[in-house]
């Protein structure tokens, strides 16, 4: 009887925890479809829901409306690169915190940090085994459930502690000091859009020009060919770096040295990886650079104003 009890309760954990796997949403963003599939094959049969893309524009709108618990994605890829989706998701308050696992035909140096400092939370090297993908997006789904509930449970008790405070509040003003409340908090927003139309215009000085790449310094803005791009901050520091000496080659160490500091002035292949991802962003044809110039073995420079 005992043994058969034992079974049971078996039973009864194995089915609750692929109920838990089924409401569990992975997208997988892979645009090669025999790796894709496979993926898909290997999750599915762990009880996950699967959401899949061919490309990251698709991926990043799956990401937007659907809210997976966690996102697969591969680096090297047509129009888009996983660098870029994860860029996109990672600066969107809805996406900002899903875990977000990178594949990767190679695991240099350079990619891994590049990777990490966007805000992937883990890399698996192809070709990866089917435990190591399991082991990986359990340990990523794990550590979110953790981080949810700790900060959760203190929020539900703040949250409560607030509503009860404010309802006390509520009920001690009377009505025609929260109506006289109302206007003067509506007068301060008057005043407040109307000081916004008046504000004095932008200083020439924080302007860069640099043929047809135009950066504001005090909007961090910028412009190349009349559109406008979002950069990561520290993507706008190089090209304003470089803009700020057109014409003058700086070399590896010297972008490193200003924009991330000393721990990173070796880091020549990151810097290449780097690059590489800003001038996918900038660049008409990023093979074909017209801003972001190579001194191979040496460094980067913009071309001298015209």
């Amino acid at each position: 009887m005992s043994l058969s009890i034992s079974r049971l309760n078996k039973s009864i954990l194995v089915d609750k925890q692929k109920m838990e796997k089924l409401q569990k949403k992975i997208l997988i963003i892979e645009d090669e479809a025999t790796i894709r599939l496979n993926l898909e094959y290997l999750l599915e049969v762990e009880g996950f829901q699967i959401l899949s893309a061919s490309d990251g524009n698709v991926g990043i709108q799956i990401a937007l409306q659907q809210k997976p618990d966690l996102i697969i994605s591969d680096i090297i890829m047509p129009e888009m690169s996983g660098y870029e989706v994860l860029e996109a998701l990672r600066n969107n308050p809805t996406t900002l915190t899903i875990p977000f696992i990178f594949l990767t035909a190679k695991a240099a140096k350079g990619d891994l940090r590049y990777g990490m400092e966007l805000g992937a939370d883990d890399y698996l090297t192809k070709p990866f085994t089917q435990r190591e993908l399991l082991q990986s997006v359990k340990t990523r789904l794990e550590k979110q459930a953790r981080e949810k509930s700790a900060i959760l449970q203190p929020i539900s008790s703040e949250l409560q502690l607030a509503a009860n405070t404010i309802k006390q509040m509520l009920n001690s003003i009377e009505l025609d000091r929260y109506e006289q409340f109302q206007a003067e908090q509506k007068n301060l927003m008057v005043h407040s859009e109307a000081s916004s139309v008046e504000r004095s215009p932008i200083p020439s000085n924080s302007i860069i020009k640099c043929n047809g790449l135009l950066i504001d310094t005090q909007q961090h803005l910028v412009t190349v060919e009349g559109k406008v791009f979002k950069l990561s901050p520290r993507q706008y520091e190089v090209l304003k770096l470089l803009a700020e000496n057109a014409g003058r080659i700086l070399s590896h160490k010297s972008i490193l040295l200003s924009v991330w500091g000393p721990e990173y002035e070796q880091e020549t292949q990151y810097l290449h990886v780097f690059i590489s991802q800003l001038r996918q962003k900038i660049e008409p044809d990023p093979s074909n650079p017209r801003y972001i110039f190579t001194t191979r073995g040496y460094g980067y420079h913009l071309a001298a104003v015209q």
